[in-house]
């Protein structure tokens, strides 16, 4: 292959992984586009449910003044409705309506007073009055006014000498004023949802207000304070849903952006990075062939130097204006200098041949000792495995046999049954080690609370073990950064071994705790203990002998391996205590602590639909 060729490949070479990175910088850019974008949404969001518990409070705060008047007090019915009559003077979209503790309305701005009112509301009064707190119904249609109303409910002060319950009723429709003229797309879709998942209020299409919205919509808010949700609308248009929560409410609010507006955008912006890196990779190409042409010629040159250099002292060539390629020029005019280097060279070639038949012989030898490793290890392996398949076998010959009763062939199914499972771990602790050594295991990870996750494990072995041991669990919540199912693993191992090395009628104890910004569990029993000898290789997988403690009781030696891997994978680390045989054993495991992520507020009770 020609030097050119290979400066060509090796621009390749390098534009390979700048591609690559390049695309996938491009593929950040356009996630990054995409976020912003959203999170400008949920600002909007943010805002938008803002609005509406400031509405929300400033009615709570009009009903108490009105709740707390001298009207009120003497039960001045005229007065009260007088009162909230010019209260509400200015807010055509909104009334007051006052009911007794049985849900009988006493009046309502709606109309004068002493007009006979329609309706009965619902237990909801009683409850509100006796509770002293603020309610906030869902979509309902007002007995009175026949529309969608919703309503804010403020028990009057039992010092009022009453049990009556003040209620400002609000058209629906005026919650569609409050996103109005904020910040809000004219293809975006803007709706307050109350808890039952009705529509309050839209933006668009209001004929769709007092209808369910979308089921996924309905079920991402129920099971997370805010969020986004990809779904098509009922207009019919794909859209993000960005959706939050009223905290005065417990109502949702949520903007559907369509999904073409936000992509369009990113994939701009992606779209000009994208030509600006095709751009330059042609400009590479172009460098690198010229450069190419003009080696080939330098490397021409030297080789006519070469050739001539038999026939006599050639010439002394022009200069090249490549380098290296004069340097090889002046080098052919010194051939004795040349000479004494490549014995020089030989020389250093030979002890470097001599340091790699070295290096050969210590790899033979390293060899040798993994073979004799490897070995051992099949040999342990077949003896592990010899003993369940024998046992599954004469199990499988008491099942075959005819006269075989009920008790015989149930004893054998539950020894192949535990046999099975003895032959399952083996083989998931050796997929596990060789997964983990290779660097294949990735961890999922996520906040957990770590010590439920404990309490889970004790629960479930608490039952395997069947009360052949007294357990003391005392484990906090404690949250990690970690893979539920691996750490669930490690758990599983630590109390295996606590029941595995534990006479019946011993004891095994689980604590947890926080320390330093550490999350530490440990897993104590008063079995048979660790020699010291053995303590300092107990988490070393595939040994034999008295340093394992699995060999005592059968089993790979790979538990014990597998909990330290994955307590290093997840940046923590476990240790091994024990005051020597049959003095009990405590495994410590360690990881780091992260803060515990917030919790959704639960929802209040729905209301019943008011009277109005």
């Amino acid at each position: 292959m020609k030097a050119r060729h290979y400066l060509i490949l090796m621009a390749v070479a390098i534009l390979v992984p700048v591609t690559v990175i390049a695309g996938a910088g491009l593929s950040m850019l356009l996630d990054w586009e995409r976020e912003s974008r959203i999170r400008s949404v949920e600002s909007n969001a943010r805002a938008t449910a803002l609005l509406v518990d400031r509405e929300v409070a400033a009615a709570q705060a009009a009903l108490r003044a009105l709740g707390n008047s001298d009207a009120m007090r003497r039960g001045d019915f005229a007065e009260v409705h007088r009162e909230a009559a010019a209260m509400n003077a200015s807010t055509p979209w909104t009334w007051t309506l006052l009911i007794d503790y049985d849900g009988s309305p006493l009046m309502n701005t709606l109309v004068p007073y002493g007009t006979r009112l329609p309706g009965h509301a619902g237990p909801w009064v009683a409850q509100a009055w006796d509770s002293q707190r603020p309610h906030v119904s869902g979509y309902f249609v007002g007995a009175l006014s026949r529309k969608p109303t919703v309503s804010v409910d403020v028990p009057v002060p039992r010092t009022a000498g009453g049990r009556w319950v003040l209620s400002q009723i609000f058209d629906a429709g005026h919650f569609a004023t409050v996103f109005a003229d904020k910040g809000i797309g004219p293809d975006w879709v803007v709706g307050i949802i109350d808890r039952d998942g009705v529509s309050i209020a839209r933006n668009v299409n209001d004929t769709l207000v007092g209808t369910k919205a979308r089921p996924e919509l309905i079920a991402a808010a129920r099971a997370a304070n805010s969020g986004m949700v990809r779904h098509q609308t009922r207009d019919g248009v794909e859209v993000y849903d960005i959706f939050t929560h009223s905290d005065a409410t417990g109502w949702t609010i949520a903007i559907g952006v369509p999904v073409a507006e936000i992509e369009k955008a990113a994939r701009a912006a992606a779209l000009y990075a994208g030509l600006a890196l095709l751009a330059l990779m042609g400009l590479a190409f172009g460098i690198a062939s010229f450069l190419a042409q003009r080696l080939t010629v330098a490397l021409d040159r030297a080789r006519r130097t070469a050739e001539a250099l038999p026939l006599g002292a050639p010439a002394r060539p022009a200069p090249t204006r490549v380098h290296e390629v004069d340097v090889l020029q002046d080098a052919l005019y010194h051939t004795s200098e040349n000479l004494a280097r490549e014995r020089a060279a030989r020389t250093a070639l030979e002890s470097e041949r001599e340091a790699l038949l070295q290096g050969e012989r210590d790899a033979r030898r390293l060899a040798e000792a993994q073979s004799a490793a490897k070995d051992n290890f099949l040999a342990m392996l077949g003896h592990e495995l010899r003993n369940p398949l024998a046992a599954i076998a004469g199990a499988l010959r008491v099942l075959d046999m005819p006269a075989a009763n009920a008790q015989m062939t149930a004893h054998a199914r539950t020894i192949g049954l535990r046999q099975t499972r003895h032959l399952t771990r083996i083989v998931d602790d050796l997929l596990d080690v060789r997964r983990i050594r290779s660097g294949k295991v990735e961890l999922k990870t996520t906040p957990l609370d770590a010590g439920a996750l404990l309490l889970h494990c004790c629960a479930t072995r608490q039952v395997v073990d069947a009360c052949m041991h007294a357990w003391t669990v005392s484990v906090p919540a404690l949250w990690v950064d970690g893979d539920a199912t691996r750490l669930e693993q490690v758990f599983d191992n630590l109390l295996h071994n606590a029941i595995k090395y534990t006479p019946a009628g011993g004891a095994i104890a689980v604590r947890g705790r926080a320390e330093d910004g550490v999350a530490v569990f440990e897993v104590s029993d008063t079995g048979i203990g660790i020699e010291p000898a053995t303590l300092p290789l107990i988490f070393e997988a595939l040994v034999q002998g008295p340093v394992s403690i699995d060999r005592a009781q059968g089993g790979l030696g790979l538990g014990l391996a597998l909990v330290r891997e994955l307590a290093a994978l997840h940046g923590g680390s476990v240790t091994a205590a024990s005051s020597g045989d049959g003095q009990g054993s405590t495994f410590t495991l360690r990881l780091p602590l992260v803060a515990a992520p917030a919790r959704a507020a639960d929802p209040e009770p729905d209301a019943a639909a008011s009277a109005a």
